[in-house]
This record gives C-alpha cells, structure tokens and sequence, in this order.
C-alpha cells in the first residue's frame, strides 16, 4: 500500500534494512560501518516522510544478498516479523539493500500479497507496492538489474583473481595455516604440518591427526572462534598444494555450490600441464607434497565397505590375524566383563561365521600382540644392523612415474589441438576422459608402490627406536609393510586356554 493511502490511517510499525557487502580492505582506516550507518540515517529520514515508525532496524553488516549460500541472520528476522505482523512494512536506501536474487523477493512479494492488513514498502528512490501486479512487476525488474550487475562484477573479479593465480601471486584474504602472512613461513606451524606428513607416511589416520591437533588446541585462522578445528580443515591444510609452492585456484562458484572442495583438483597450470608455482616461501618439495597425496588417495573409499584405514580397526592384528583352519581373517571382541579372561586380557581374535570363517577358533589378544610385535622389531633390529647401498626405487614404481608424465603432456597436447581448431569438441573430449581414466589408474599403482618402499637400515632404526610412540594404525602399517599373515592354529581340546602362551601355534608369513 503506498503513503498516499495510509493518509489519515494510524501509524505504522515498519522494518528498516541496511546492509553493504564488505567492510574496506584491511588497513584503509575505515571501520566497515560506515556505510550502514549511512544507511540508518537514510531510513529514518524516509520514516519521518512516510509519517511510519521505525519498530526495528535490522542489519547485515559485511553480508552479500547475491551469493546463494550466504544467511543473512537479520534479513531471516525481518521476514519472521513481517509474517507475523510484528512489523508491517520495509523501508532501506535502496532495493538491492533488500534482495539481488529474485527468489528473496519473491518471499516478500507472497507475505505481501496474503497480507490482509495495510502494508508499505519503501526506499529513497521510490515506492514499490507489492500489493499490486504493476508494483511487483516494477520491483522484479530492479531486483532482475541488480542480480546482473552483481553477476558481471563477480565475473570480473574471478577473472582477476585467475589471472593473479596465473602469475603466482598469493592468495589475499586470511593467512594459511603454517605462514605468518602471504609469503613467509610460521616455522611452529609449519613443524606441525611435518611432523604430521611424516606420521601419515608411517600409517597414522588423518582421524589420529585431528585428534591430537584438537587435544593440542590447534587452530587454523579458519577454524571458528570458541571451535576447535575440524577433520575436514585438517585434511584440507594437508592437501594444500600451497605447501610445496603451487598455486590453486578455486573458482567462487564452485565454492557456494560444493563448499569446502579438495584444492588438488584445481592446480592453476601452463599450457604444457606443469603446475604455476607461487612467489612464496614452502614447507614441502613437490616430492614431499605429492608422497602425501598419494597415500591420502590410497585410503580413499573404494565403494566395497568402509574405507582403508579407519579408526573402525581398534586392534592390532584386526584382519591380519588368519585363521589356521579355514584362512580368514580374525575379528576381535571383548571378553564378558567380569570375567577373570577380561581382567587379564580384556579382548580376543576369533574366527566369526558372520565373516564367511570356520567359527572354530578364538585366541586371547594381547599374548599374540606382543609376541608379533617382539618379532617384528627383533626383524627390524637385524635391517638396522646391516649397512645397506643407497636405496633404489622399485623399477615398476618408475615405469607408473614415466607413463604418468607422458599422460601429462598427452593431455597438454590435446588442449593445445583443441586450441587450434584440430579436434572437435567431442573428440576433445572423449581424449580427456580417457587420458584422465588412465592417469587415475595409474596414480593408484603409483600410492601402491609408494606406500611400501623398501626399508633401509636407517628408516628400520627410526622404527625401533620410536615404537613405543606409535599409534594402532601406524603399528599396523608398518606390520602389513612386512608380514602377509599371521597364521593361528587350533591349541586342540582347550589347550590355549589353560596352558600358557604357545608361541609355536603361530606362524608368521613374511613379505
């Protein structure tokens, strides 16, 4: 309803909405207010000319109305109140203060419309009323503006910022984590990040990361105020292909549409394939980054069961452990509490029918434990002692290397004669997916190969010396690195059980 048919009617309780989309650049010596509060005064300069009361200015400060995924808490309160009558109208500068996507007009224009009582809707360059087709279509066209005007300056920023990433310069904004600022390394931070790559290639879960990163109130300058961080921005600052130097760039869109997405699928690179690299100082060698990769990739979910590695496996022969009688692998359960079995030993490895096994045979769990890890680090301690030539790397594991380069520089080639005009579209494009087909192949053999090196006298060293510090999983791998099996034979008629530990019932099946 317009101010000239409100005449004469008591005076209305209205909202005011201010909102701007930044706060100025840090530095500039603006506070990020002033324009709201520009704002402010504007609507109660309107409320005195529209002769309404002002009940409530909401505000959203710092807050876009043109990205999708973006809630503006107070613009949410407004349309409560305004449905339910707390306020019976809106009154801001401008109409792209209120809406630049046409589906939060349409919001207004539906209280509006089913509003049985008189209404307003105002801004300093005009009235809208939303009672009414010609109103409403007048408010869809400015609204229809103001989304094109934000989606063409979004479209120059993104090409902007493309072309900083092409360039290698840094990313703006908030510091990642492990630098102090755009350049420089944070050597605290940045000693954490190593110490984790270097558990991670040792078999510790991301899952153990994250945990002793929260139990060492660890924190990115992402990670929420009162939050501590989570798995995903752990997993996140390990895959940052900044590490190592090379640039990212994820495009705004993605962002809203995915959210937090893996930056090693948006590499900026050159027309031959090779990544950008950025004008920074770097905690990893691209070596160092992409070993981590790899094995990260390695225990991605397959599609069959869970995924490789999780903290699902509690125990240290989980699976590893096989049955002497029928060969499948053990599971583990606990003892009935209050049993004199779970005061001793708490768990044991059984054969369990529901895993396709015999459902003949169970073994108390820490007795096998800690004999296979005595043989182990006895095994180990034996690599240690020998002086071993330099290290040489597996020959099928360089042939997946090579095929892998020439993968990169077929898809480089392809770009190009697409480029030229000499491959159609399609062509391009059943090309890619096959090169990409077969590179996915082989970075799987390559994390297969890379996950089990050979072990020099030194790295067998490090490993006895630092067992007692090892996680369950980083145990385990280091075990699976070494031994096929561990092969557990029926004692017969209860004589594991009432007898002592009997080392020869098992038998280890080495790699």
């Amino acid at each position: 309803m317009t101010a000239a048919r409100l005449a004469g009617a008591e005076m209305l309780d209205v909202g005011g909405y201010a909102r701007i989309s930044d706060v100025g650049q840090i530095g500039d010596g603006r506070d990020g207010r002033e324009g709201v509060i520009r704002q402010r005064e504007d609507v109660y300069d309107l409320a005195k000319l529209k002769r309404v009361n002002v009940h409530r200015i909401y505000e959203d400060n710092d807050t876009s109305a043109y990205k999708r995924k973006v809630k503006r808490k107070d613009f949410e309160e407004m349309i409560t109140d305004l449905a339910s009558a707390t306020i019976s109208g809106i009154l801001a500068y401008n109409i792209d203060r209120i809406a630049r996507q046409p589906r939060d007009l349409e919001r207004l224009i539906d209280i509006y419309e089913q509003a049985r009582r008189p209404m307003i809707f105002a801004t300093t360059a005009g009235d809208y009323d939303l009672t009414t087709a010609d109103g409403r279509f007048q408010a869809r066209i400015y609204v229809t503006i103001a989304n094109k005007f934000s989606a063409d300056a979004a479209r120059r920023v993104a090409r902007q910022k493309l072309a900083e990433a092409t360039d290698g310069k840094p990313h703006k904004g908030q510091r990642a984590f492990g630098w102090r600022d755009a350049e420089h390394v944070d050597e605290k931070e940045a000693e954490i990040l190593r110490k984790a790559r270097e558990d991670i290639l040792n078999g510790k879960l991301i899952a153990t990361v994250h945990r002793e990163w929260a139990e060492a109130q660890v924190r990115t300058p992402q990670t929420p105020a009162g939050k501590t961080i989570s798995y995903t921005s752990v997993r996140y600052v390990l895959r940052n292909p900044r590490l190592c130097g090379y640039r990212a760039y994820i495009p705004q869109e993605h962002r809203e549409r995915s959210g937090r997405v893996d930056p090693v699928e948006y590499l900026v690179e050159r027309t031959d394939g090779t990544p950008i690299v950025g004008k920074w100082e770097t905690i990893f060698t691209p070596e160092e980054w992409r070993e981590l990769v790899d094995v990260l990739d390695s225990r991605k979910n397959t599609g069959k069961g869970r995924k490789v590695g999780t903290t699902v496996t509690k125990r240290l022969l989980t699976g590893i452990a096989r049955c002497g009688n029928c060969g499948s692998g053990l599971a583990s359960a606990m003892y009935q509490r209050g049993t004199p079995s779970y005061e001793k030993y708490g768990y044991y490895y059984l054969c369990k029918v529901a895993n396709g096994g015999c459902g003949t045979l169970s073994r108390s769990g820490p007795p096998v434990d800690d004999y296979v890890e005595q043989i182990l680090l006895g095994h180990l301690k034996k690599q240690a002692q020998v002086v071993t030539p330099a290290e040489r790397e597996d020959p099928e594991l360089e042939a997946a290397k090579a095929k892998l380069k020439r993968i990169n520089s077929d898809k480089a080639e392809a770009r190009q004669l697409r480029a030229s005009d000499m491959l159609s579209l399609s062509e391009f494009a059943r090309e890619i997916r096959r090169l990409e087909d077969k590179e996915q192949e082989l970075k799987e053999k390559v994390s297969t190969l890379s996950v089990t090196p050979i072990r020099a006298s030194s790295a067998a060293s490090r490993i006895v010396r630092e067992w007692d510090k090892f996680t369950v999983d980083m145990k385990r791998a280091e075990i699976m690195r070494s031994i096929e099996a561990v092969v557990v034979s029926k004692a017969g008629k209860g004589g594991a059980q009432r007898g002592k530990f009997r080392p020869e019932l098992l038998e280890i099946v080495w790699k």
